[in-house]
């Protein structure tokens, strides 16, 4: 009898959330004799309360509503590493941030090794936002500044099951170092995601930090929005951090542009639910680094699985 009540108090509770998210698609912002409509919304009312209702009836330890919510919630000890990448290289390396093609190949045998699974930007958002159901040692290679190189990276993924995120530097697009507009359609046809990082700023920002020049922050990233919504007809949900630089007036810059991610340094060595969604920790995997040999790599994997 008391389950039934629950149930229909749970119906009830569902269709009115839906009922406000109609109300709620769409930010509208009213500006003097004219109302426009925001051309990216945050997420719906009704998407954000279906985690938190189903994270508060499970703590009520109801079986039968448990059961019905347990699949929608990681495990205690989920985590997700996310593996910060520059340049893979097969010949010559270009300076000490880059990683073999071999040592990169065997990267992603260890992890296989050690059942890590990949999982996409939106997944580990909603994974530290509402504790969403991912599996429980999770990965997200992410290769910054968009080199040529990481198109034989996401052909070496793809055909290990696996996928990824480049970051770029909208204003060096079709440079010749950094893949071109053709090669980055090609990577969105096959799955593999696009973190902006800056435009023509990449190598100022720390130095516009130091100098608390958020004005001209804020319009680099912009611009390489625009740039890129202009240019493919997408809107990245992730901003990987130039340099790292970082502080709660960029988290509010990226937040207010509606980013639900921010890529930074390694903070720590895992991401976990509760923790930021704008600054995900991320491990450099690089010659400089040391990760990129095998042997050390597969020690740091090793030590992240004991310890959580």
């Amino acid at each position: 009898m008391k389950g039934d009540i629950i149930k229909k108090f749970l119906v009830f509770l569902f269709s009115f959330i839906l009922f406000l998210s109609f109300f709620t698609l769409n930010i509208v912002k009213i500006d003097a004799k004219e109302v426009k409509i925001l051309d990216n919304p945050r997420p719906s009312y009704f998407e954000d309360a279906t985690y938190y209702l189903g994270k508060l009836y499970g703590i009520k330890n109801d079986p039968e509503i448990l059961k019905e919510y347990e699949n929608l919630f990681s495990e205690k000890d989920t985590f997700c590493i996310v593996l910060m990448y520059y340049n893979i290289y097969t010949n010559k390396r270009i300076n000490s941030y880059d990683v073999s093609k071999n040592d990169f190949l065997k990267h992603i045998e260890i992890l296989k090794k050690y059942g890590f699974e990949n999982i996409t930007l939106n997944d580990l958002y909603y994974f530290v936002k509402f504790n969403k159901k991912i599996p429980k040692r999770s990965v997200v290679f992410t290769f910054d500044d968009g080199f040529k190189s990481v198109m034989l990276a996401s052909n070496i993924l793809k055909e290990n099951g696996f996928s990824g995120v480049t970051s770029l530097i909208t204003g060096y697009i079709d440079s010749s170092w950094e893949v071109n507009k053709g090669e980055i359609k090609t990577l969105i046809s096959n799955k593999f995601e696009i973190s902006l990082h800056s435009h023509k700023f990449h190598n100022f920002y720390l130095e516009l930090l130091k100098e608390k020049n958020y004005k001209k922050i804020e319009e680099d990233i912009k611009t390489s929005k625009k740039y890129f919504k202009y240019n493919f007809k997408i809107e990245p949900i992730a901003f990987t951090y130039p340099l790292g630089a970082f502080d709660d007036k960029i988290e509010n810059i990226l937040e207010n542009l509606n980013f639900k991610l921010g890529l930074g340094l390694c903070k720590n060595f895992v991401n976990k639910y509760g923790e930021d969604p704008l600054y995900i920790s991320r491990i450099e995997i690089s010659e400089r680094r040391k990760y990129s040999d095998p042997k050390k790599f597969e020690k740091l994997i090793k030590m992240i699985t004991n310890s959580n």
